[in-house]
């Protein structure tokens, strides 16, 4: 039995919730809808958590939202490197990655790399990537998708369910 889903919003915890909101406002112009301050019994179950207080804010992107947590206290900072289990990191879509690193590189943003180029071969021909860190660290990645990366054709190559593990395609530098 399948479960229909839609992606609603990601939770990031960050370290200072004021801060990470002034540059989610700064580098993308985005503005959150509300603002949310929970703790009690019934919040330290539902996330299994101590007892705490968390505050929160949800940001509309586009046709999903992110919502930034803070919690009081913290508990530790993360390591922030990508291949850390659980780590979770934004994509952006853009359609012009050039303009947009050299915009934020003007504004004193520090990126990992120029844009890099997918290839001409396989599902993510075409399409060109970069990424930058947010205040706390974490990674924000942009795209610029090629066909195959667009998400319609992504729904189309995932229907096909022929996805073998054991020969992905290859991108290399």
């Amino acid at each position: 039995m399948t479960i229909p889903v839609v992606f609603h919003h990601v939770g990031i915890t960050v370290s200072n919730l004021e801060r990470s909101v002034q540059w989610y406002r700064e580098v993308f112009g985005l503005e959150p809808a509300f603002a949310l301050e929970v703790s009690g019994p019934s919040a330290d179950r539902n996330l299994r958590l101590p007892p705490h207080v968390h505050r929160a804010v949800l940001i509309p992107v586009g046709n999903f939202a992110i919502e930034l947590l803070e919690f009081i206290p913290a508990r530790r900072p993360m390591d922030q490197r990508q291949d850390d289990v659980g780590y979770v990191y934004l994509c952006f879509v853009v359609d012009d990655i050039e303009d947009v690193y050299a915009r934020l590189t003007a504004m004193g943003h520090d990126f990992h790399t120029e844009p890099v180029y997918a290839g001409d071969e396989g599902q993510i021909a075409g399409s060109k990537f970069c990424i930058m860190r947010d205040p706390d660290g974490k990674t924000i990645e942009f795209v610029q998708p090629g066909p195959g990366m667009q998400v319609a054709a992504l729904h189309v190559a995932a229907a096909r369910k022929d996805v073998d593990l054991a020969r992905p395609q290859i991108f290399k530098d």
